[in-house]
């Protein structure tokens, strides 16, 4: 995915496994805060980062917070798909 085109609202997909994440804020061309849905258990926002045209966790280990109560956590819960 193109760093041009991410924009707020749409679905971007992280790493290899391909996990999709809806961007929630752009906080510069190469690093959003997007929200996925963690083990089909827990809405998670986190930072992603562009690395070599590719959405990759900011930080290696535990770092997001809960979507739970948000309008953000039914997004991610349905999916790109819905």
């Amino acid at each position: 995915m193109s760093k041009e085109t991410v924009r707020e609202g749409q679905w971007i997909y992280v790493g290899e496994n391909r996990i999709p994440a809806y961007v929630i804020n752009v906080i510069s061309e190469e690093e959003v805060s997007a929200g996925y849905y963690q083990n089909d258990v827990k809405a998670i926002k986190e930072n992603f980062v562009l690395v070599d045209d590719r959405w990759e966790f900011k930080h290696k280990g535990p770092n997001g917070t809960y979507l739970k109560g948000t309008r953000y956590e039914t997004i991610v819960k349905r999916g790109p798909y819905y």
